[in-house]
């Protein structure tokens, strides 16, 4: 339910849980509703006032009972002195719900097409699944892989063993460097940033905060395309890239915590890696990862 006053600078947005719905677990209904208050927000009160100072009245469901509070529609979604959202009025909306989890790195809850619906605090994506936004990236050796393929030859490329700690696909292979994209951060920057974190590779990064010096090439292809991963544990838009590792001017080194084992292969083998893996589910049933 929304409704403004007489001259719009004061609206309230109410949403009510129905109590008889035991379907829809209660901390789920009450991390939606935080979701469509960020919609609502933006397609029905922003787009109607120019006031900066609207105030906003909220009533949302708790895990027990419910609550109220009050803020500026500018404090819903403050910027930063470059323009990216700061995450203060989202942690501002979840902390009567879990003052822990509204301290946490804020991420975008998605559609199937990766239009953003609203921001949450990680954990809740994890916990019940929900779709957002990250990157998969290929690592090619000293050589851009699709340049690689065009001239005949096969290119190597980075393959890791996950460590045994990972909440998704533990100690199994995989020929990407993956990411969650924070909120508001564009997918190129992610990309960046995760193969700076996991690998150590750098030149990406620093060719993005450096832009204005044209000698500095990027290593980091554009976003080549998007897919939508869908698991019963994790539901993702995934932005795809390629980097090219020029092996004479930076190396390879690994967080511990994230890979256990990782070298360059031949694509080929990595391709046929993966034939065998659909061969087995398909025959036999079994995931990677489960056993022969």
């Amino acid at each position: 339910l929304v409704h403004s006053n007489a001259d719009a600078c004061c609206w309230s947005i109410n949403v009510a849980a129905v109590e008889e719905d035991e379907i829809v677990p209660r901390e789920l209904v009450c991390v939606l509703s935080r979701i469509m208050v960020q919609s609502v927000a933006t397609s029905q009160i922003a787009s109607k006032v120019r006031e900066k100072e609207t105030l906003l009245r909220i009533t949302l469901p708790l895990l027990e009972g419910e609550g109220c509070q009050q803020m500026l529609l500018s404090d819903l979604f403050p910027t930063d002195e470059r323009g990216l959202p700061n995450n203060s009025g989202v942690r501002h909306l979840f902390t009567p719900l879990n003052s822990q989890h509204a301290n946490m790195e804020i991420v975008d809850m998605v559609n199937q097409q990766g239009r953003v619906l609203g921001s949450l605090p990680r954990p809740y994506i994890h916990t019940w699944n929900i779709l957002h936004r990250g990157i998969g990236m290929i690592v090619s050796k000293d050589v851009d892989i699709f340049k690689a393929f065009k001239s005949g030859k096969t290119p190597e490329v980075y393959v890791h063993q996950r460590t045994s700690t990972k909440r998704i696909f533990p100690s199994l292979f995989d020929m990407f460097v993956g990411g969650v994209s924070s909120s508001g951060e564009d997918a190129q920057w992610t990309a960046a940033r995760e193969v700076a974190e996991e690998l150590g590779l750098k030149r990406a990064l620093d060719a993005l905060e450096n832009k204005q010096e044209d000698q500095i090439i990027n290593p980091l292809s554009e976003e080549l395309f998007q897919c939508t991963v869908c698991t019963s544990y994790n539901r993702c838009v995934v932005s795809m890239f390629t980097y090219t590792c020029d092996t004479a001017l930076e190396s390879i080194t690994w967080q511990e915590e994230e890979v256990a084992w990782g070298d360059y292969v031949p694509y080929d083998i990595v391709t046929l890696a993966g034939e065998m893996s659909i061969d087995r589910l398909v025959e036999k049933s079994v995931w990677p990862g489960s056993g022969c």
